[in-house]
């Protein structure tokens, strides 16, 4: 694959415990089953000079910041308070077990879906250069397909790395990588990055 890493950006997003680990609140089952191949794409990434931007989410512990409809699940279930800023354990906004940011890497929180939705982080690559953005993490028809959506509609080159994304089922993970791949997203395997 042709890529200037000097101009690129690896997103890792929502790779958290409250999404990664089985029982958590918001699990997404295939989700930890993705982290080998997404430590393969970061140690070629930072290999290769790449910037490293992981994407987190947090929430308000009493809820009011969740989006609605997400907000309403929670409440029903008794679950308000997932991925509380300070919270440990399996519903906590802590790394997935496994992921380990560096000193010096970027770690942004995002409020929404999008990792570029009131985050300053078209800015900060702007201003640092970057034209490519490599997108992996949880979930790929929400915050892994809104990103690259964006990262598309600022003019990067969007590159998804399908196993290094995960959905609740097969099905929504192949439909939504079709559908992103129409728009002009560029969807690869792990195996194209790391040769």
């Amino acid at each position: 694959m042709n890529l200037d890493y000097n101009k690129t950006a690896l997103l890792i997003i929502d790779m958290q415990k409250g999404f990664v680990e089985p029982g958590a609140a918001l699990c997404v089952p295939t989700a930890k089953a993705t982290i080998p191949a997404i430590n393969s794409v970061i140690d070629k990434c930072r290999e290769e000079g790449a910037k490293i931007v992981w994407v987190k989410r947090e929430y308000a512990a009493d809820g009011s910041d969740v989006e609605i409809p997400r907000r309403k699940a929670l409440e029903e279930s008794g679950l308000l308070g997932v991925l509380a800023p300070g919270t440990t354990g399996i519903n906590s906004p802590e790394d997935a077990e496994g992921l380990m940011p560096l000193e010096g890497e970027t770690t942004i929180i995002k409020p929404r879906f999008s990792s570029f939705l009131k985050t300053g982080l078209d800015e900060m690559l702007r201003s640092e250069g970057i034209d490519t953005i490599i997108v992996t993490g949880t979930t790929t028809p929400n915050c892994i397909r809104a990103t690259a959506f964006d990262g598309i509609s600022y003019d990067y080159r969007t590159i998804v790395v399908e196993d290094c994304c995960s959905a609740k089922t097969e099905e929504i993970q192949r439909v939504n990588m079709e559908d992103m791949a129409r728009v002009g997203v560029e969807i690869i395997g792990s195996g194209e990055l790391i040769k």
